[in-house]
């Protein structure tokens, strides 16, 4: 149960009150010195304090209308109180077209209409509050929702728009306080990189090539350089360097609109690999413009991946009886692939746009020697703690345990960025 309540402490010679309400741990200064009768008026005024909070009355303004938490309870006068939640979003939504991409503009629009505007589109933005979002924030975990989704919603879209509120001077708080609200713990949510493995793989540029060969040049690029489906359907030809090997990633296609990419990182040049600049070279047309789309529909219309994903991708995975899971793991399966055969981390930062951190946060169970390593690790502890038995049955002279060489790995030599390299899987087995 949440303690609520209010004390008084002495810190450097002055009387603090400590006040524990709505979530909030408040310091608060009395500004009166640590004497007797200062004490006896401060205690007073605490048990008043303590009791409003036990009744559901306290008023921060009326005790500390100056102190160093009143500008998250302090009202504008000037906001019209007849504004909503509700009636400011239908105004902002219409200002998101010209500031973010048209899929965040749905997806704002989705999460307000299922989400926030149920639960306080009614609520005039003069009076909400951080207790209304905590609130929201609940009942959206109630629902089942993991705590990545209720971040989304509560400090992703709403907070967007409250920020524009401010801004505008119709909301006055800070409602996002990290004193009385913060994100969820995502104690329940994890990053699934789910690759497909090199059968798979296989299998799958198999089916394409010989029953939707249309399609086929398209999903070898995407299991052979890492780039992001948004990053592939935006490629043109002049983006495509086939005499040195090169190929620029500079914008994203998301929902039929074109932008940049993702992140200023992922806004790279990155390496053609032998096997799939062939496969490049036979699928280039004869005359083409640098402005044409490299990847197509049969109709010379750029790909949709949402249509593709209904069309082409799942009827294949469903025919070959493999595991169904998002084409955007074939991002994974290429950088999973690359850690697994021993290529440098700044090579695979490079072609992939992710950086450092995040290749050793979510795919280090793919490092070669992460099972040898570990048995290396098991059989020095078995030698050690045979040595220490012996030594307390009577053996004066226990061996060290031999020390065991870690398996060296081979990775690539055309394609992993290393010189040196003995070739791998990574020219594949398929080609025009």
């Amino acid at each position: 149960m949440e303690r609520m309540g209010c004390k008084i402490k002495k810190v450097g010679g002055y009387l603090h009150f400590r006040i524990f309400w709505n979530r909030l741990r408040i310091w608060q200064r009395s500004g009166l010195e640590d004497t007797p009768e200062n004490l006896e008026r401060v205690n007073a005024a605490a048990r008043l304090i303590a009791q409003e909070i036990k009744d559901g009355c306290f008023d921060y303004m009326k005790w500390f209308p100056k102190g160093n938490k009143a500008h998250l309870f302090r009202r504008n006068d000037d906001t019209p109180s007849f504004l909503t939640v509700e009636a400011f979003f239908k105004t902002w939504i219409k200002e998101q077209s010209s500031r973010v991409r048209p899929h965040r503009v749905k997806d704002y629009e989705s999460q307000f209409r299922r989400h926030i505007l149920p639960a306080i589109g009614r609520v005039n933005l003069a009076v909400l509050s951080f207790s209304h979002l905590l609130d929201l924030q609940r009942k959206l975990k109630a629902k089942g929702m993991k705590a990545a989704s209720v971040n989304g919603v509560v400090h992703g879209s709403l907070r967007a728009m409250l920020k524009a509120a401010r801004g505008k001077g119709t909301l006055t708080r800070d409602l996002y306080d990290k004193a009385f609200l913060s994100p969820l713990p995502l104690t329940d949510s994890h990053i699934s990189i789910d690759p497909y493995d090199s059968d798979e793989r296989e299998a799958i540029l198999e089916a394409f090539k010989s029953k939707r060969a249309h399609c086929y040049p398209f999903v070898y690029f995407q299991f052979w350089t890492g780039a992001r489906p948004s990053e592939t359907t935006a490629l043109r030809w002049q983006d495509v360097d086939l005499r040195y090997g090169r190929v620029r990633i500079e914008r994203s296609r998301v929902q039929g609109h074109e932008a940049g990419t993702k992140t200023k990182r992922s806004k790279r040049e990155i390496h053609l690999h032998a096997n799939l600049a062939d496969v490049l070279r036979s699928h280039k047309p004869l005359h083409v413009k640098p402005s044409d789309y490299v990847f197509t529909t049969p109709a010379g219309t750029p790909i949709d991946e949402q249509n593709f994903l209904n069309r082409e991708w799942l009827p294949t995975l469903r025919a070959k009886e493999i595991r169904p899971r998002p084409f955007y793991n074939t991002r994974h399966s290429y950088t999973s692939f690359l850690v697994s055969i021993g290529a440098r981390s700044g090579f695979i930062s490079a072609q992939t746009g992710d950086s450092i951190k995040t290749l050793e946060e979510h795919y280090a169970k793919y490092l070669p020697d992460a099972d040898s390593m570990r048995d290396l690790v098991e059989s020095s502890i078995q030698e050690s703690a045979k040595s220490v038995q012996s030594g307390f049955l009577g053996d004066s002279s226990p061996t060290l345990p031999e020390k065991k060489k870690p398996l060296r790995n081979k990775g690539l030599k055309n394609g992993a960025g290393e010189e040196g390299r003995t070739p791998d899987l990574m020219l594949g087995k398929h080609t025009l």
